[in-house]
């Protein structure tokens, strides 16, 4: 054999081995979100195509749940590592007589509420007060809205089975549909299905106070113990989350383009590319500005937690009996201790290759 072949073998071999090495080191790591996959996880799909999971030794899986409170369980018994939730069941385990959830938000992903009310343009429904004596539509009785909205009604006088109900009705066609044919009189969702409802029909949002459509919302969960002994996989699943934010804001087109890119089944049957992409900003940009839901002139800190947010949290979740005491230590619900290292990279080199990307 020539000295070229061998080398050429040589350097064969290590590169095999090499990325063997690679790929033995990545981590698994699962995600669970509350419902089925949509543009609200469109800066992890962004993160997963440009690798930055990868380089964090990360090896992402996504997991679908129905509702946060199906979802926290399989945190807490550790068979999913991550997951995308509310705040409220975590809060309502706190209280007295109930079991706590060994369970710890690490990064705050929605930093504004997501929870909207939607009612077909022509219905008599104008307000929270018009829906005495009807019936809401959500995406699952588990989910993390309905403590919320339950407080948020309680304040108006109306209590769940004497004054409305609720009916499980999926989320996406299956809940406009049920909309539109009158069999629920208003559909609570997230921004991103409410955005999609709206592309199907003319819808009206009802008007929220702004006490509640101010409170952060779903963020990134995991084991209490997971935080003490994966801290370095934690914080470089926040970073490459953080880097993926910042590609959508930067460059949301390429956002929507991927997303359908490696979720082709999920992709709806329109007239054309354009009309494909315009539908999608749509439903990106209603979730990115609560991502971006920064103070003005604060830093933008990815990932942190303000504790007024949590207090604020609990006294309206005490105020709507939700909650039997506002003795809630919040220090127990959330840490800030990864925050430096989510955003510990070039912001501007990301941002500038985000520009290019097409």
């Amino acid at each position: 054999m020539s000295l070229t072949g061998a080398l050429r073998l040589l350097s064969a071999f290590i590169f095999v081995s090499l990325s063997g090495i690679a790929h033995a080191a990545a981590t698994e790591v699962t995600l669970g979100e509350p419902a089925r996959t949509t543009l609200t996880f469109g800066p992890i799909f962004a993160a997963m195509e440009l690798g930055y999971f990868a380089q964090e030794g990360i090896e992402l899986k996504i997991l679908e749940f129905q509702g946060t409170s199906i979802l926290l369980p399989q945190i807490a018994n550790k068979s999913v590592m991550i997951g995308f939730v509310n705040a409220d069941p975590l809060i309502l385990s706190r209280q007295p007589g109930r079991d706590s959830i060994p369970v710890k938000f690490f990064y705050n992903g929605a930093r504004a509420s997501i929870w909207e009310f939607a009612v077909p343009v022509g219905s008599p429904v104008k307000s929270l007060d018009d829906l005495r004596n009807k019936t809401i539509g959500v995406g699952a009785l588990a989910n993390g809205n309905v403590p919320i909205i339950k407080a948020m009604l309680k304040e108006r006088g109306l209590v769940l089975g004497k004054d409305y109900s609720f009916m499980a009705t999926g989320d996406g066609p299956l809940a406009f549909r049920a909309t539109l044919n009158g069999d629920v009189a208003a559909y609570n969702a997230n921004d991103v299905f409410v955005a999609a409802f709206a592309q199907m029909t003319k819808i009206r949002r009802l008007q929220v106070p702004d006490k509640f459509r101010n409170l952060f919302s779903n963020g990134f969960v995991t084991h209490e113990s997971t935080i003490k002994e994966k801290p370095e996989l934690l914080a470089g699943f926040g970073r490459a989350l953080t880097k993926g934010v910042l590609v959508c804001e930067a460059n949301p087109d390429f956002c929507v383009r991927n997303f359908w890119k490696l979720n082709p089944s999920l992709k709806p049957v329109v007239d054309s590319d354009a009309q494909l992409l315009a539908n999608g900003r749509q439903m990106l940009d209603a979730r990115m500005a609560k991502y971006l839901s920064f103070s003005p002139g604060a830093a933008r800190r990815f990932g942190a937690f303000e504790e007024h947010a949590w207090h604020d949290y609990v006294d309206i979740l005490f105020e709507g009996e939700e909650l039997s005491t506002k003795d809630i230590d919040v220090s127990t619900l959330y840490t800030n201790e990864l925050v430096d290292r989510f955003n510990d990279f070039d912001v501007g080199k990301i941002q500038s290759f985000a520009k290019t990307l097409k």
